[in-house]
């Protein structure tokens, strides 16, 4: 019985102890948490999908230090910089990168840019949006830094453990990133609501230009700009829609599919068509 007791015991203090590391591990981790938000911004704005990636980046960590990456060239770009220094709490730093090669939302050049940003800071995580451009960008930077990228995050409950969809969204799975720094992750903005709590005056975060030397070493460019065509509406842009209306085959014929733009315009919502 005493031998039992004692068995009993040191199973008990080792479960404790252990319980104690893995707590303290979730909190040094917490701790330690530093994210870069790659930004898009339109008109001298911050767009709305990385306001949510920034509140993304308050749900890793409350105490999350959070530089914002900001790139183009001109005016907008500049007042861009300006909303998002007061965009959000925890937003420590705005990087700007000042250059026409990020004027347009090209991976190549922006993965290069991402890549020498992140060796320069060291970040524990790096979120962009799912965005069209999100998604060409990410995939080619976590090769570049040697990283697997967790994509499509619709929730996250610790910092290195996310909720994405699988099976064309008829599945949620949690995942638990065990690679190396950084974590890069792409987040659906519909899930997750920029902040609204009102920034004090004082609290502007500064503004630093980007160190833009590796552009040199980045002889061969593999894609160009040619133009943008998009079509003026009222409607919100799919990525950010809460609502999307969508229609394919069984409209069967070009006028009824104005009846599917129709009612995308009552209820507000972005319209998709599948053929």
């Amino acid at each position: 019985m005493v031998m039992a007791a004692a068995l009993l015991a040191g199973a008990l203090r080792r479960g404790r102890a252990g319980g104690g590391a893995r707590y303290f591990a979730g909190e040094s981790l917490r701790r330690l948490v530093s994210t870069l938000v790659v930004a898009e911004h339109e008109g001298g704005l911050v767009k709305p999908s990385s306001l949510s990636a920034l509140a993304a980046a308050e749900a890793i960590a409350k105490e999350n230090k959070v530089s914002l990456l900001l790139g183009g060239s001109g005016p907008t770009l500049h007042k861009a910089a300006q909303h998002a220094a007061s965009s959000h709490p925890l937003v420590n730093e705005v990087l700007v990168a000042d250059s026409d090669v990020f004027a347009h939302p090209l991976a190549e050049p922006w993965a290069e840019l991402l890549r020498s940003v992140q060796q320069k800071g060291g970040y524990s995580h790096v979120i962009a949006s799912s965005t069209s451009f999100g998604k060409n960008l990410l995939p080619r930077a976590a090769a570049l830094l040697d990283v697997s990228p967790v994509t499509d995050v619709t929730a996250i409950s610790e910092p290195r453990v996310f909720v994405r969809p699988i099976y064309a969204g008829n599945a949620l799975c949690t995942v638990r990133y065990t690679g190396e720094n950084p974590c890069m992750m792409s987040i659906r903005s519909t899930s997750f609501s920029p902040t609204t709590e009102s920034m004090p005056e004082t609290k502007v975060a500064p503004i630093t230009q980007v160190d833009l030397s590796f552009l040199n070493e980045v002889s061969s460019r593999k894609s160009s700009w040619v133009n943008l065509t998009s079509q003026d509406t009222e409607r919100p842009d799919l990525a950010n829609a809460c609502v999307v209306v969508t229609g394919g085959r069984g409209l069967k014929s070009a006028e009824n599919f104005k009846l599917l733009e129709q009612l995308a315009e009552k209820l507000g919502a972005a319209g998709l068509r599948f053929y």
